[in-house]
């Protein structure tokens, strides 16, 4: 890691970064459940999707995007709006520099600054690397959902991850829209 690590908002321009990273997540294991890499174009409208809502960001180290996170209704129903999942990838070669913890850090403040409760993280199982990130942010296991998904010859199980926010006032205030900073 040369210079200094950069969070800051998702722009439409990172969508081919952000594909390439998704890419190799969707084509080399059962990380994400998704089995055909979505184009950079795909990429820009799922993020101009959750951009008005919820955070999008990026690291950038070096002049290009190191990893990316966001976050996203857990369900529709109107009772969960209070409840986000969050959703971190890190560049591949990028491992192990504390870009996903800056990411997410930085998307967990976001997300409390908006009045949101509970994150949820679903981690593909076995994923130590990711029990442990998420247990050292202060997620619990909630439950295993297990055989839940078939990908590239297997069943696999799914652990849901829970952090709570702090505080469920009644009647709880509106989540607030997400507004980068800058």
């Amino acid at each position: 890691m040369g210079g200094p690590l950069r969070i800051r908002a998702a722009r439409s321009a990172d969508a081919e970064a952000i594909a390439a990273i998704y890419a190799y997540y969707v084509l080399t294991g059962p990380i994400t459940f998704e089995v055909d890499p979505p184009s950079a174009a795909e990429m820009a409208r799922r993020m101009t999707d959750i951009l008005p809502h919820h955070p999008y960001l990026v690291a950038e180290l070096d002049g290009g995007i190191a990893g990316y996170a966001y976050a996203t209704r857990l369900y529709e129903r109107a009772a969960y709006r209070w409840a986000v999942e969050a959703t971190v990838y890190v560049a591949p070669g990028s491992h192990r520099q504390g870009i996903g913890a800056a990411l997410y850090r930085a998307l967990i403040a976001s997300l409390g600054e908006q009045g949101f409760r509970t994150v949820i993280g679903k981690i593909t199982l076995p994923n130590p690397a990711s029990v442990r990130l998420h247990e050292s942010l202060g997620f619990v296991c909630a439950g295993v959902l297990a055989k839940i998904g078939f990908k590239q010859g297997g069943w696999h199980d799914v652990g849901i991850y829970q952090l709570d926010l702090g505080g469920h006032p009644v009647p709880p205030p509106e989540p607030r829209p997400f507004l980068p900073a800058g």
